[in-house]
């Protein structure tokens, strides 16, 4: 009953602020209903979270608010945070250094370092997913190329040449384990500050479920879906509604301009920044330079994550070679000898 169409999206995101914002109101009311009470808002400290909170205790005040507090957040955000009442906060099993040494760095994104690690590793119940990095094709031959993994990132399959690890799986044990703990524990429902304008996938999953999912083992409300980022500003300078400092510009001692935080996730996540024009890192050091300092300590494999950084994203020329390249995939193909897929089908890197 939730399903709705990309068009009825678009004519919602063009709403004025004050039909966003009574409609926000209406979904947190239904889902609040839906659930008897056994709800609470997934505060991240966010911007768009922080606005959330403010809107669903306008109905509710008394309303919870959980913070997943990763082990891996700004000292900023955390300080924020503690200013609110009534937020409780939950901690993951393995702090972020621990999954670091463990399993390696959140470098490049989620699918390069998917990959990367299902071909570093690889295993015989994951021949078809290894074909399909190597060469972006599913097990049924059907091309999907976005799933192959760029030649750029190869090197980071030698283990000779990059003697760390790299993960995908770091917001999942940080994140959204803690938080689904927590909802299997107290049975309470998650309303979330999401934006369906934030990604493409949030957008495909907001036509296909609406603003809230009810017909499902674990609701959840997502009632700010058809906001954007003019509405979230206007929405605080109209409200005057506190925010993380994050967010704003810092000009230090010597005159150093920081630039502001577009968003505030995991302080130590790598995952987009070689996509970045500055770099979170350098604004890390120069808003915070003890936690940099700290940060650039860890280690996986007794590299650093300073030196595992550079190797990642300052290539050396010598890996963009064309035959080093077809080396590593050779190498990539003799693995899945004799496995579900034949080498002879696979073919030579193009």
């Amino acid at each position: 009953m939730n399903k709705t169409t990309i068009e009825e999206l678009i004519e919602k995101q063009a709403w004025c602020l004050s039909e966003k914002v009574e409609h926000t109101k209406n979904r947190i009311k239904e889902f609040y209903e839906y659930t008897q009470g056994k709800c609470f808002i997934a505060f991240s400290g966010g911007i768009d979270s922080t606005i959330l909170l403010h809107i669903a205790r306008s109905v509710y005040p008394d309303i919870k608010a959980v913070f997943s507090n990763t082990t891996n957040e700004y000292p900023e955000l955390i300080k924020f945070v503690k200013t609110f009442d009534n937020v409780e906060i939950v901690y993951p099993d393995m702090n972020f250094k621990k999954v670091i040494e463990k399993y390696g760095f959140p470098f490049v994104s989620k699918k390069v370092s998917r990959a990367v690690y299902k071909l570093r590793s690889p295993k015989d119940n994951t021949a078809n997913l290894r074909h399909l990095f190597l060469k972006g094709v599913n097990r049924k031959g059907q091309k999907t190329p976005s799933y192959k993994l760029a030649k750029k990132w190869y090197f980071l399959l030698d283990k000779e040449a990059t003697t760390f690890d790299i993960t995908s799986i770091c917001c999942d044990i940080l994140k959204k384990k803690p938080m689904a703990d927590y909802v299997k524990k107290n049975k309470l429902f998650p309303i979330l500050g999401t934006l369906a304008s934030e990604s493409n996938q949030r957008k495909e999953n907001y036509v296909k479920y609406g603003c809230n999912i009810y017909g499902s083992k674990e609701p959840k409300a997502r009632p700010m879906s058809i906001w954007n980022d003019r509405d979230i500003w206007d929405y605080i300078k109209i409200n005057n509604v506190n925010y993380c400092s994050l967010y704003d510009e810092l000009v230090l001692k010597d005159g150093t301009v920081v630039k502001a935080e577009k968003t505030t996730g995991c302080v130590g996540c790598g995952m987009g920044c070689s996509l970045e024009e500055d770099n979170r890192f350098e604004r890390l050091r120069l808003r915070n330079p003890k936690h940099f300092k700290n940060l650039m300590k860890i280690e996986n494999n007794g590299v650093s994550f300073a030196d595992a950084y550079n190797h990642t994203f300052n290539i050396e020329k010598k890996y963009k070679n064309k035959k080093y390249q077809e080396k590593v995939f050779e190498k990539g193909l003799q693995d899945l000898v004799g496995l579900d897929i034949e080498a002879r089908k696979i073919g030579k890197a193009k």
